[in-house]
């Protein structure tokens, strides 16, 4: 079976990683997908939102990396997925997560599968490496180090 892992990774960090890893070996196969949401604004652009994610998953077999500017349940039936898999840290997460849910079982009669995120990564968000990234500030155990290191080329661009 394959999953899709829809995302803004803005940027990719440890606990998304995570859950790519576990929803990769439940499954077999899984996408890490990029989508653009119009209504919303990125520190990252696409193409680097992408070439981060490959970095971070490069040694994941099975896990195909890729982006849309469409709804996840296009591209679903597009590429013949059968289940999203999301990740939550907490119940706000969850209460998020669940409305997304509600919409894609109603709009493509696709299921959700949500993962909970392990207690050590459960403080990890986009907007903390967005924050520290801004600060300056350490991203060890934030993200992922292939990751850090595209950061830091692009600071020297």
């Amino acid at each position: 079976m394959s999953v899709i892992l829809p995302g803004s990774y803005d940027p990719v960090t440890e606990g998304h990683l995570d859950i790519i890893r576990r929803a990769t070996e439940k499954y077999g196969e899984s996408y890490a997908v990029v989508f653009i949401n119009p209504d919303k604004s990125y520190t990252f652009s696409l193409e680097d939102r992408v070439a981060m994610l490959m970095l971070a998953t490069e040694d994941i077999e099975n896990c195909i990396v890729s982006f849309s500017t469409g709804r996840v349940v296009d591209y679903m039936r597009d590429h013949g997925i059968e289940k999203i898999v999301k990740g939550y840290r907490n119940d706000s997460d969850l209460e998020y997560e669940r409305a997304q849910a509600d919409y894609n079982l109603k709009h493509g009669g696709y299921d959700t599968e949500f993962m909970l995120s392990r207690e050590k990564l459960s403080g990890i968000s986009s907007t903390l490496a967005r924050e520290r990234i801004a600060k300056g500030e350490s991203l060890e155990g934030i993200l992922p180090e292939s990751v850090i290191r595209y950061i830091k080329g692009l600071g020297e661009k």
